[in-house]
């Protein structure tokens, strides 16, 4: 059996996916060639035709909070971390985090000079 197209390919999948569904541990003993077999089809496909997964969302940072949280991501830091890094003190930074502080210029020109963020952002943001 080869799959040679996409509707070939997702009826092989749902095929399939009846055939483990359809029986418990055991019992699928009469249909193991046929599984086999499309297993096999279902893997010659995938490495012929690179089937790739969803792409993941992710949300553009619309928040100064945000963008700290992304750059914290991304560099894999905590929050303590981060507010070494950005000379500021955690308290402070846990401050404007949740919104309870506003980001004075001297943390604007760190986030910029530290981190990269969009000068432009920082302003129309804070």
């Amino acid at each position: 059996m080869k799959i040679v197209s996409k509707a070939q390919y997702e009826k092989a999948l749902r095929e399939i996916e009846s055939f483990m569904n359809a029986f418990s541990d055991g019992e699928n003993a009469t249909n193991d060639a046929k599984i086999t077999e499309l297993a096999k089809a279902i893997e010659d496909y995938e490495d012929r035709h690179v089937v790739m997964p969803m792409p993941l969302v992710i949300k553009k940072p619309e928040t100064l909070p945000d963008v700290i949280e992304l750059k914290m991501f991304e560099k894999k830091m905590k929050r303590k971390d981060m507010a070494k890094l950005l000379g500021i003190s955690d308290t402070r930074l846990s401050e404007v985090m949740h919104g309870k502080r506003k980001v004075n210029m001297e943390l604007a020109k760190r986030l910029y000079k530290t981190l990269g963020v969009d000068p432009k952002f920082i302003l129309e943001k804070s």
